[in-house]
């Protein structure tokens, strides 16, 4: 079995843990009138919003977990996922410099994601008796 890589561990054990901690926070913040209203000013309905935040979080949370077991494809989902959702968060919130940290972040786990010793990790490799 191939060892996975540090950078790997981190980015996707980081993932998973920011979105169960999220999760709740959403969760309740479904009903908080004070978030409610900050998305109301949006041009999105919130319902749309709150239906954008829970697929994220479930998305995040299954590419990390599928990411850590050595799914290729989970990072490609992951990283045009994240890509559309900024691209939605900088078209609609009304404060987009609150999404300057997401980005930063966004790239930070990109670059251990797509880091030389993770492109190896996640390149399928051949047995010697696969033909």
């Amino acid at each position: 079995m191939r060892k996975r890589p540090v950078s790997v561990a981190i980015s996707c054990w980081f993932l998973v843990l920011a979105s169960l901690v999220s999760l709740p926070s959403a969760w309740l913040g479904r009903n908080d009138p004070a978030m409610l209203a900050w998305m109301a000013h949006g041009p999105i309905p919130v319902a749309v919003q709150l239906a954008i935040l829970f697929g994220n979080l479930g998305i995040t949370l299954l590419t990390a977990v599928a990411m850590l077991q050595g799914y290729r494809g989970a990072r490609t989902v992951y990283v045009v996922w994240s890509v559309i959702d900024t691209a939605v968060a900088l078209a609609t919130v009304p404060d987009r410099m609150g999404v300057l940290p997401g980005i930063f972040l966004f790239v930070v786990i990109c670059a251990f994601l797509y880091s030389p010793k993770s492109n190896a990790w996640f390149s399928p490799r051949k047995a010697a008796n696969d033909g």
